[in-house]
């Protein structure tokens, strides 16, 4: 991401909109924009992962995975320390 969680909740969007500079207010929109953008990815791939694990496919190696296989694949998505933010 390009601000950490803790620095957006820090933010105070009125006097960002009111106290900086237009070029700091584009470059605070275009922060946004991609940090949104990640974490709809992310969102997305532990979605596959959940409904893999929760709605096995029928007929497919998903449906007979045991625990470590998924987490090997969770494992491959994310790190420790991704899941531990």
């Amino acid at each position: 991401m390009n601000r950490s969680i803790e620095r957006w909740q820090l933010c105070n969007p009125s006097a960002m909109a009111s106290q900086q500079s237009e070029a700091a207010r584009v470059y605070a929109f275009e922060d946004a924009r991609h940090d949104i953008l990640e974490l709809h990815d992310q969102i997305n791939r532990m979605r596959g992962i959940l409904a893999c694990i929760a709605y096995p496919r029928r007929g497919t190696k998903e449906e007979s995975m045991n625990l470590q296989e998924y987490a090997d694949l969770i494992q491959g998505v994310y790190t420790s320390d991704d899941l531990r933010a």
